[in-house]
Order: structure tokens, then C-alpha cells, then sequence
């Protein structure tokens, strides 16, 4: 269900627009830098999941790109909060949420293919049981793309390094992911996805290691 037309919730529309208005090339190329280490895993670990949900090769293409781009409302979030090496205030933590809406709003504007992928992008940071943001959504409400990368996007940033935190080993990641299956993810997909992981470095995981942001 793809609500980017609707009202930004808590009265956030002026802010949100404000910030798209203000984006710059410069910030796109930051973005790319920044980023894109995470982003380039999170497609990897999202294409091969949607492989083995028999995605098509259309869909699983756009996921790659949804994927690539879901982080993307970050560049108009201070890098002070996005570096910030503890917990942020709920203050704070309204701005960082605008990202989800910030990166669709982008992609909307953009053309040509990419406003397919705002949905995707928009609801990543949704639970399956509708706690999560920007819009609450809650189970088949949320595009399947988004619930795929609801769970690895997850699973990546939890093995990355953090200003805020050290890495989860894998071990610890998919512990998480175990337990917020049917609560904060899909259970199929994390089923499936835990399932890709336990097969060690084979076949769709067998991520190149020169490629790991």
C-alpha cells in the first residue's frame, strides 16, 4: 500500500519538503560514498532472498535498485545524528525517521524507473506488526520488496560497525532476526532468509568479500 501522497504523520510535511528542496548534486555524490558499501550488501542479500521467493527477473532487478536507493533520504539527515555514538533523543530520533520519506519523495522526482522503487523505499523501516515508521503499516499492507528489505537491511547494519555500537557477529544477527520473526518481519521471508544464511558461504551467499561495504 504505497502512502507517500498522504499527509506526512505528526505535521512533518513542511520539514520533509524542505529538506528535499534544498538537496544538491554534491549531496547525491556524498551519498554514494557514504553509503553505498551498505547499500551494495543490502541488494546482494535482497536479490538472493527474492530468488528463492521465484521472484521474476524484472522484480528482482527493481528490489536491487530499491535496494541501492534505500538509504538514500539520508543525505538530507545531519551527520552529526547519523554519527552521533549514542542513543539519540526522540527529537532526534523524528528527524532520522524522515529518511524513508525524503528517499521516496526523491525518487518520485527523478523519472524514468525510479519512482517504482519509492514504494519499496518508503515502507523499509515498517513492521509486520504495524510498529513500525513512517505510516505504521502492518502485515500485507507492506510491499513484499519492503518486507525483504526489512530483514536484510537489518542483518547488514546489525554485522556492520557502527559509530554507536561494535558489529553483532553473524551468529547474534540471526538471533535477532530469528526472534523478530512474525513481530517485526515477514516470517516467510525471514525464514527464508535465515535459511540462505545457514548454508555458510554457498551459492547466493557466496558474497565477494572485495565487495563488502
Amino acid at each position: 500500500m504505497y502512502m507517500l501522497t498522504t499527509p506526512v504523520p505528526s505535521g512533518r510535511a513542511q520539514l520533509s519538503s524542505e529538506i528535499v528542496s534544498h538537496l544538491s548534486p554534491h549531496a547525491f555524490h556524498c551519498y554514494q560514498h557514504a553509503l553505498a558499501g551498505h547499500a551494495e550488501r543490502v541488494k546482494f542479500l535482497a536479490q538472493a532472498v527474492a530468488r528463492q521467493l521465484q521472484q521474476s527477473e524484472d522484480e528482482i532487478h527493481l528490489l536491487g535498485l530499491a535496494a541501492l536507493m534505500h538509504d538514500i533520504g539520508k543525505i538530507a539527515i545531519p551527520s552529526a545524528l547519523l554519527n552521533k555514538p549514542g542513543p539519540l533523543s526522540e527529537q532526534e530520533w523524528t528527524v532520522m525517521r524522515l529518511h524513508p520519506i525524503i528517499g521516496a519523495r526523491l525518487l518520485e522526482k527523478a523519472g524514468g524507473i525510479l519512482p517504482l522503487l519509492a514504494p519499496s523505499v518508503l515502507a523499509h523501516h515498517e513492521r509486520w506488526d504495524g510498529n513500525g515508521y513512517p505510516y505504521g503499516l502492518a502485515g500485507e499492507a507492506i510491499p513484499l520488496h519492503a518486507r525483504i528489505l526489512a530483514v536484510v537491511d537489518s542483518y547488514a547494519a546489525m554485522t556492520e560497525q557502527r559509530p554507536y555500537r561494535l558489529a553483532f557477529s553473524s551468529a547474534e544477527a540471526r538471533a535477532e532476526i530469528e526472534r523478530g520473526a512474525g513481530t517485526a518481519y515477514d516470517s516467510q521471508v525471514a525464514e527464508v532468509f535465515l535459511t540462505l544464511l545457514s548454508q555458510g558461504g554457498r551459492q547466493e551467499l557466496a558474497y565477494p568479500s572485495s565487495a563488502v561495504g
